[in-house]
């Protein structure tokens, strides 16, 4: 199907109302495989993990305690690391030479749970790149997250898979979206079957039209589908839907569902998606250092109408429950990236293209006179591979309401365009110099390996 996502996309979604005049709410999830949140089995079925991934109170306590022992590869909590692209490309270099594979310190960048800056250094023969780091544990699910806070560590497998496919910077997503023709018949059977129902004759409801919707199709574009990067867009526009249908709690108190904010007579068809926040990303004036700031994404909400083909187009009206569920995610995205490791993975994923698109950028321009060796060759050293999301079930759950009672059920999708994010970039970091300088400094000191810590402050 044809998608129309705005500039900088990244998620969607769909809502369907069956009118009726009383049952009780009931919920459908579907069954589960892959890394993270989700499961993809060996046919490419995405479904929910059996644990759900939420990183509680609790859980930072036992991560906490393990980071001692879990610490083996030296990777330490700091406030500011710097590491550089050139040294990370020869230590590579070196590691394979001796026969051996990236240990865990390699395979984490050194523990980074996100980037902050990216400055050019050297003689214009280095790209270094800085922010937090914590002692790297495996959570439950296979995850690698900082023990500190949970937070999903920057991998050098999405480092890998950005450098070696330049189609990635310019429209790199995925999108998840029902059959046209299956859609259709399940509008249809929804205008002939909207009548009072009881819990049972709704609950038999519900099931039939998940076997006329069928599988939903899963397609990536811009981005290997057998790369993590996708795998990690899947997952987070799959437990987006999840929260926005209710099936999920994540013990966020002020953020309700889409389904819970709806009312029987609202256009229950749009779709949600994450945008690049504003001032996402600043520059200086003379092109060689960048600040990345703020959430990185914010969700947005369009109403959605079917056509006569059953294909979805946008409908003239913004306003709603979408509308109202994507201010309160939004309200409430810092928490949830603290909460659910798959935000806060896409966030990462937004900063790992931007720093392989500013890279790029320094290259068209010959600014950058270095040239990686194994961070562009995949015949050196092969990025992992995941199972290729290809399907999902249709994500349906109803709620009883006054007046009548709502199904939801969700479709929507990815979109990055990394190179529009850079050339936009708002030069704004001339006061920021002498910190570009400072992170230069720490970078150039006597200390071998790859990277450097310091204070910037």
């Amino acid at each position: 199907m044809t998608r129309k996502y705005g500039p900088r996309t990244v998620v969607a979604g769909l809502l369907i109302l069956i009118s009726s005049q009383s049952c009780h709410a009931q919920g459908n999830q579907g069954p589960g495989g892959a890394p993270g949140g989700i499961l993809i089995n060996p046919s490419g079925l995405v479904s929910a993990a059996p644990t759900h991934e939420i990183i509680s109170p609790a859980l930072l306590k036992r991560l906490r305690r393990s980071a001692n022992s879990a610490n083996e590869d030296g990777i330490a909590d700091v406030q500011q690391r710097v590491i550089s692209l050139r040294q990370l490309d020869l230590e590579l270099q070196q590691t394979l030479q001796s026969g051996v594979s990236p240990n865990t310190q390699l395979r984490c960048l050194g523990g980074l749970t996100r980037i902050e800056m990216v400055v050019l250094a050297g003689n214009q023969d280095d790209v270094l790149f800085v922010g937090p780091a914590e002692t790297v544990v495996r959570l439950p699910t296979g995850r690698m997250v900082g023990a500190q806070t949970g937070r999903p560590c920057l991998l050098l497998d999405d480092l890998l898979t950005a450098f070696r496919n330049p189609e990635i910077l310019q429209r790199a997503g995925c999108s998840i979206d029902p059959d046209p023709q299956r859609l259709q018949q399940s509008q249809q059977w929804i205008r002939a079957n909207a009548t009072p129902a009881t819990v049972q004759v709704q609950t038999s409801r519900l099931r039939q039209m998940i076997r006329i919707m069928g599988y939903w199709d899963v397609s990536v574009f811009g981005v290997p589908a057998n790369s993590r990067i996708a795998v990690a867009m899947v997952e987070a526009d799959y437990r987006m839907k999840r929260l926005a249908i209710g099936l999920d709690n994540p013990g966020v108190r002020r953020l309700k569902s889409s389904l819970a904010l709806a009312r029987p007579g609202d256009n229950m068809m749009r779709r949600w998606w994450f945008a690049a926040a504003e001032n996402l990303l600043q520059s200086n004036s003379s092109g060689d250092a960048w600040v990345i700031s703020g959430p990185r994404l914010r969700l947005l909400a369009q109403e959605e109408i079917t056509g006569p083909n059953g294909q979805l187009m946008d409908a003239p009206n913004v306003t709603g429950s979408g509308d109202r569920f994507a201010r309160s995610f939004n309200d409430c995205f810092e928490e949830l990236t603290e909460r659910i490791p798959a935000f806060a993975d896409l966030q990462n994923t937004v900063d790992i293209l931007l720093l392989a698109a500013i890279v790029r950028s320094l290259q068209d321009s010959q600014t950058l006179v270095w040239q990686p060796v194994v961070l562009e060759n995949s015949a050196v050293l092969p990025a992992a591979t995941y199972s290729v999301p290809r399907n999902t079930v249709p994500m349906l759950t109803t709620r009883s309401g006054p007046g009548g009672s709502l199904i939801g059920c969700f479709s929507g999708g990815v979109l990055v365009d990394a190179e529009q994010i850079v050339a936009g970039a708002s030069d704004t970091l001339d006061a920021m110099a002498s910190t570009a300088e400072k992170i230069r400094e720490i970078a150039a000191g006597s200390d071998p390996g790859w990277f450097r810590d310091g204070v910037l402050q």
